[in-house]
């Protein structure tokens, strides 16, 4: 189960509701988007795992936290989740 939006840079990761949220306290934390390594916008399951958008709209769906949308790119973005 999808639990919570997630950035990672590097060994660092910020969660949040939404994946803007994870960036204005990774700004608050004084990191900056961009440059390197560049950060990744994923998401946390319920077991902790940080995962991609890719992997993260696969386990939703199977969780039946969303619909399958065919005919879509098959990602998620943390407003399907709310």
């Amino acid at each position: 189960m999808i639990k919570r939006a997630a950035v990672k840079k590097g060994n660092k990761m910020w969660l949040g509701r939404r994946h803007s949220d994870c960036f204005h306290s990774m700004a608050a934390s004084g990191v900056k988007p961009g440059g390197k390594p560049k950060e990744v916008q994923g998401f946390v399951t319920d077991e902790n795992r940080f995962v991609d958008r890719a992997e993260a709209y696969v386990i939703a769906v199977a969780c039946g936290q969303i619909k399958d949308r065919p005919g879509t790119t098959k990602i998620l973005v943390s407003e399907d989740l709310y």
